[in-house]
Parts: structure tokens; C-alpha cells; sequence
């Protein structure tokens, strides 16, 4: 690989903890390296404690955006200075920019799994769709399921939720918010087009946790969605696998919620097919 850093190589970078597992910097240095970008991803494992001085580094430096990743969502929100539309709506971001010391929040991952819903030669519209969980992803993937035409959300959640009646009154397709309960969810599953878990249960290095009890809870035809993807096959997909159902982990949302906060940060669109070839999920041609 020729080596193209110089004095005016710009810098970007994912904050979490922990984050040296991600692939977003083998993702986003493909594809700054494919379309000639002089620029650099990183990831940076920081502290809670620790968010302050990030940001002070963010400014000084200046890295010229980031992405943000678990747990910090919602707790980055304080630190900037206007949010998108869809930021607004989820009250979380995944995505930040840095105009001149201007920090611009914004959430690309509801965009990012409609996205992989469609790569995967899923439909969203006139279906109704189950949601496991409501934290920071979920919020965005409901959002942006809801504006792809989704007939009705119901979402699974162990604490009361305030923003789904909010989003009630801002979106069109009726969202139902119920408490995780098995015998519910399977009755919910009989008539549901597609189950997306967006918690974090099942991730590793606890990857023998499942919301869902037993495989014989998911229906014949229905679709499943993890948004982890480590370990790559969940014990709810290995389910999925059991029934012999149509499901995707969280690799092609990952991709996709790239792509977006490239094109947010670049204007440029991402180059999909090299980026899938460098994380091995397409052969080069």
C-alpha cells in the first residue's frame, strides 16, 4: 500500500469503550484510500471521565469529524453546538462533524439498517415490524422505519419509553411500546414481517444471552435482523438458522451507517463494493 500521509493529511476517528474491535477504521481508510482522500480514521478508546479532554482534542487538533459508538450516544449529545433533524428526533447521535470548531450531531444508523434492509432484498413498506430494545439505535432504526413506510412498529423494552409516544405524534405509523414478555412477543411474531434486535444481549463476550426463549418463537416466513455482529452468528440468528428464516447480523447496517456519515462528512458517497471486499463480505472482481 503506497504510504500517503503528509503534513496535510486530515484526521477522523470512533470514540467508545470499547472500540479497538470496530471496523470502521478498516472501513472508512479503504475508502479515503479508493477515492484519494488525504485523510486518516482512528479509533480512539476513551473514559467516561475522559469525554471533556476528547473533546478538547476534537477542537485542538482538529479532527475533522467522528463517529460514536456505545455507550456514549446520548452522553455526547451535551457537547454540540446544533443537531440534525433525525439527531433531534432519536436524541442520540452516531455521527459528528467539525466545521471550524462548530460541532454538527447527527444519527446515521436508522438510515444505515434501511439500507441493509434493502441490500438484502428486504421491503420495509406496509409491514409490521418487531423491535427488541429502545436505546440509542433502536430510536433511529424505529424513526427511519416508520418513514420507509412501515405499517406498525411494536417495540419490546424492559423500562418505559417517553419518546415513543413523541414519536407517535411526529410519525405517521403507530408504535406500540410494550414490556418484554414472552408469551406477547410470540403472539406479536404470528402476523410480524420482521424482528430486529437492537440490543446489546447476545453480544460478545456474552454471547449465549437471547431475548427470545427458544427458536419455535419465531414463525415460518418471518425475516431477522441482530445489529451485533460480534460474535457474527447471535444465538437469536442461530434460531433464525434453526427455522431456516432469512436473517442478516449487524455487519451490513455497519457498512451502510458508514456510508452515510461518510457522505455526511465528505459529500462523497462511499465505495461500497471495495469497502464490503477489505471486511471479506464480497469477493474482489
Amino acid at each position: 500500500m503506497k504510504n500517503t500521509i503528509t503534513g496535510y493529511t486530515g484526521l477522523y476517528g470512533v470514540v467508545a469503550n470499547p472500540i479497538k474491535h470496530s471496523f470502521s477504521p478498516m472501513m472508512h481508510n479503504t475508502a479515503f484510500q479508493t477515492l484519494g482522500i488525504n485523510d486518516v480514521y482512528l479509533a480512539f478508546e476513551v473514559t467516561k471521565d475522559q469525554l471533556d479532554d476528547y473533546i478538547t482534542s476534537v477542537k485542538t487538533l482538529p479532527i475533522k469529524g467522528y463517529n460514536i459508538s456505545m455507550p456514549y450516544k446520548q452522553d455526547m449529545m451535551k457537547y454540540m453546538d446544533e443537531l440534525t433533524t433525525q439527531a433531534r428526533l432519536a436524541k442520540s447521535i452516531n455521527t459528528v462533524k467539525n466545521e471550524n470548531g462548530k460541532l454538527i450531531g447527527h444519527i446515521t444508523d436508522g438510515e444505515g439498517f434501511v439500507m441493509a434492509c434493502r441490500d438484502k432484498g428486504w421491503g420495509i413498506a406496509k409491514h409490521k415490524i418487531v423491535v427488541l430494545g429502545a436505546g440509542g439505535a433502536a430510536s433511529a432504526i424505529i424513526i427511519s422505519l416508520a418513514l420507509a413506510g412501515a405499517k406498525e412498529i411494536v417495540v419490546y423494552n424492559r423500562s418505559d419509553k417517553p419518546f415513543i409516544k413523541e414519536l407517535n405524534e411526529k410519525l405517521d405509523c403507530p408504535i406500540t411500546l410494550k414490556k418484554i414478555d414472552q408469551e406477547s412477543i410470540k403472539e406479536d411474531l404470528k402476523d410480524t414481517y420482521l424482528l430486529v434486535n437492537t440490543t446489546s444481549v447476545g453480544m460478545a463476550p456474552h454471547p449465549e444471552g437471547c431475548i427470545i426463549e427458544s427458536a419455535d418463537m419465531l414463525p415460518d416466513g418471518l425475516k431477522v435482523a441482530d445489529i451485533i455482529y460480534n460474535p457474527k452468528e447471535t444465538k437469536l440468528l442461530s434460531y433464525a438458522k434453526q427455522r431456516g428464516l432469512d436473517y442478516m447480523n449487524g455487519e451490513r447496517m455497519i457498512v451502510y451507517q458508514g456510508a452515510c456519515s461518510f457522505k455526511f462528512w465528505t459529500g462523497k458517497d462511499m465505495p461500497i463494493h471495495e469497502v464490503k471486499v477489505a471486511l471479506g463480505m464480497e469477493e474482489s472482481e
